[in-house]
């Protein structure tokens, strides 16, 4: 089997966990009946607490979240799973998004995850197994509220569809979301996992979104996830079966260089696809909290992140001078113009100033983009 490696951790490309843990009682759910059909091999431990799990596990490692990845716990989550986007910070503008975190930590190991300064070393994926609360905790948000329009996620502390072929969310969500009149699903990847989605029925409601960069700062920077062509393909695939795409180039890395790159990028997707049928391109720069730079410094020393000066902005996080910023989105969003005059392009995470730089209007001064914030 092909093998990718992630720091000193050799990741499988076809994800198995070298050990499961169970919460005790979670056996009953069917969800975890149907992660141990498709497991049978695996080493099985029971656990009563997660954070004493989670403390054990972390004085027993030497790379703790990249050896976490070797292991899958599966647990309840005590709380409410629908939350508003942390983009709604000091000095961001925000585009309506909710999140849900069914799961947290990632397979893949791209040096500039946030996650791994987040997650505080976390050392194991976490999948949470009661899927029903979260559904009727979302039916009633949604009934309560039948006049507000929800874009939902699962993508903020874990890649949406890379272990969907073990832990089968989407068979549960998809028709739950084929349902809704005021709600989306965004399933936000850069997996190429999308078999329980070819095989639904249905695409109503869905939107499958890729991350994409350049194929040179994948093999750099995104250690571990499927190439670009096989992100691309996947995306076709989606697309054939009747499913809305997007696409995020996000983290925009200013690499030597970066102009040719990000050109050849939009020329490979606008010929692979047909972009007037893609749903939206966001565009988002490298930006970090200050305690993350020292962990990817000692996680990835090969990176290229750094190679441009970083100030703090409004939010705390560090990205690159708004010059800099400012002509990184004008420049790719012309490339994509260039190709498409329809495509509906936003800026994720940034000032209004830098929208009215790089736009000349507001998110909320442009029609296509008004309907799209409030999808």
């Amino acid at each position: 089997m092909p093998i990718n490696t992630i720091g000193s951790t050799p990741i499988p490309k076809e994800y198995q966990p070298d050990i499961l843990f169970l919460e005790d009682g979670v056996s009953e759910y069917p969800l975890v009946q149907e992660i141990l059909s498709r497991l049978p091999g695996v080493p099985r431990q029971t656990f009563q607490d997660i954070s004493l799990l989670t403390e054990q596990m972390k004085s027993s490692q030497y790379d703790v979240f990249g050896e976490g990845k070797k292991h899958l716990a599966l647990c309840r989550f005590k709380g409410s799973f629908l939350k508003k986007c942390p983009g709604i910070s000091p000095g961001m503008v925000c585009c309506n998004y909710y999140i849900v975190n069914l799961s947290k930590n990632c397979i893949y190991d791209c040096s500039y995850c946030f996650l791994q300064d987040f997650l505080g070393n976390n050392p194991m994926q976490v999948a949470y197994v009661n899927v029903e609360d979260l559904l009727g905790e979302l039916e009633e948000v949604f009934t309560q509220y039948p006049d507000r329009n929800f874009r939902v996620g699962t993508g903020e502390l874990t890649d949406s569809l890379a272990l969907d072929t073990i832990v089968p969310y989407t068979a549960t969500l998809l028709p739950f979301f084929n349902r809704q009149s005021n709600a989306v699903l965004e399933l936000k990847t850069k997996s190429d996992q999308i078999a329980n989605l070819l095989n639904h029925p249905d695409p109503t409601n869905i939107i499958v979104s890729w991350s994409l960069n350049p194929q040179t700062i994948i093999d750099q920077e995104e250690k571990g996830t499927p190439g670009l062509a096989q992100r691309l393909e996947s995306a076709r695939a989606c697309l054939d079966k009747g499913y809305r795409i997007g696409f995020h180039f996000d983290p925009i890395i200013l690499i030597p260089g970066w102009e040719e790159a990000y050109r050849e990028l939009v020329n490979i997707l606008c010929d692979t696809l047909p972009i007037d049928k893609v749903a939206w391109v966001s565009l988002g720069s490298f930006r970090y909290r200050p305690s993350l730079k020292l962990i990817i410094k000692n996680r990835h020393p090969e990176t290229r992140l750094f190679t441009s000066e970083h100030l703090p902005s409004k939010d705390g996080k560090f990205r690159y001078l708004r010059p800099l910023r400012n002509q990184a989105y004008e420049t790719i969003r012309g490339y994509l113009m260039s190709r498409s005059q329809e495509l509906n392009i936003y800026l994720c995470m940034e000032t209004r100033e830098i929208w009215e730089g790089v736009t000349g209007k507001t998110p909320r001064s442009d029609k296509k983009l008004d309907q799209f914030f409030d999808l």
